[in-house]
């Protein structure tokens, strides 16, 4: 019975063990050194995020902040920035699946940097701004220790564990360590802005080209179940704003008095009504804690959800939509003469 519960631990033991040193010696979500903005892996959006602003909030001094999940790509910081003084350093600090937690996390953590928020945009994508989803361990989502305050060991634990579950990535990242191929940060370098085009051109409406480079295959497919919605199969969706996040709400609202930040609340459109409209209740909630002139719901506006050119999926936003957004909430008067947004 020992021989048998020996042999299976070795069975088990080893391709663990195994693992164990692959990931050590290739680092193959880039966590494990410092962070090279000319080797990077894009997998943790709030990994990347975090490091590309400790990397740079010394020499470009942000103080205006864009938080949000993946659809604030959509949104140009350059554009935004023309609304704001040329004081205004803007940086797009985004996580995948960004909920209201993260938010919270990382205002706080800017806070307690130093870091100036005199302007802000936060973003809330219906059903899970309001959702636990960002506490699972998978590598798109793991919050990252300087954020959570959790142990940095306890972040790598589950790095490595997700790593061990991909057998495929390990010899990609085996030919990737021995060929000593590098990944540059594909985003923008300094604001940290999805599309690393948004630094030009972001003084003119962007063309109306989310989906240029996709067939008309795949066009249908990404939107074959909702093309025939209307807004009279849209369902209200449930309360989901309790007493805790209430709290983290008014957390929030807490430094943005503190720093006394200009700042604004926007809920992010989806195409054709894929998602329910926020609740009442919780747009009551929003606007009783933030104020109602600074809570945007485009939820419910059908110039803004109904061209699938303005959208890259059904769910995320492209940058033509950001344009027109930012003008709806500073007014389309205030672009006036182009600045010069090379930093």
């Amino acid at each position: 019975m020992k021989r048998f519960l020996l042999s299976i631990l070795v069975i088990a033991g080893v391709p663990m063990l195994i693992a164990l040193g692959l990931y050590l010696w290739t680092d193959p979500f880039r966590t494990l050194h410092p962070f090279d903005i000319n080797d990077t892996d894009a997998t943790n959006r709030e990994y990347a995020s975090t490091e590309l602003f400790r990397r740079n909030h010394s020499t470009y001094h942000y103080n205006a902040f864009v938080f949000g999940s993946s659809q604030a790509s959509g949104l140009n910081t350059y554009t935004w920035a023309l609304y704001l003084p040329d004081s205004a350093s803007t940086f797009l600090f985004q996580a995948y699946a960004e909920t209201i937690t993260g938010v919270k996390q990382k205002v706080e953590w800017l806070d307690k940097q130093n870091a100036h928020i005199d302007y802000s945009l936060v973003l809330i994508d219906i059903p899970g701004f309001f959702s636990n989803r960002q506490y699972g361990y998978e590598a798109v989502s793991m919050k990252h220790w300087r954020l959570s305050g959790e142990p940095e060991w306890l972040y790598h634990t589950h790095e490595y564990l997700n790593f061990l579950q991909r057998p495929s990535f390990w010899w990609t990242n085996i030919k990737r360590t021995v060929n000593g191929v590098k990944e540059p940060f594909d985003n923008d370098t300094v604001t940290n802005d999805f599309f690393a085009y948004n630094r030009y051109h972001y003084d003119v409406l962007p063309p109306q080209d989310s989906l240029k480079n996709c067939s008309e295959v795949t066009r249908r497919t990404f939107f074959a179940e909702v093309n025939n919605r209307t807004e009279a199969d849209v369902k209200m969706s449930k309360a989901v704003i309790n007493s805790r996040m209430q709290q983290i709400l008014c957390d929030i609202k807490a430094v943005f008095d503190k720093q006394h930040t200009d700042y604004h609340i926007i809920i992010t459109p989806a195409y054709r009504y894929v998602h329910p409209y926020l609740n009442t209740a919780d747009l009551e909630v929003l606007q009783h804690i933030f104020g109602k002139e600074r809570v945007w719901d485009f939820t419910t506006d059908p110039q803004l959800t109904s061209d699938y050119n303005d959208f890259f999926d059904p769910v995320h936003f492209g940058t033509r939509l950001g344009w027109y957004m930012l003008q709806d909430i500073y007014g389309s008067t205030l672009i006036e003469q182009p600045k010069t947004m090379e930093k």
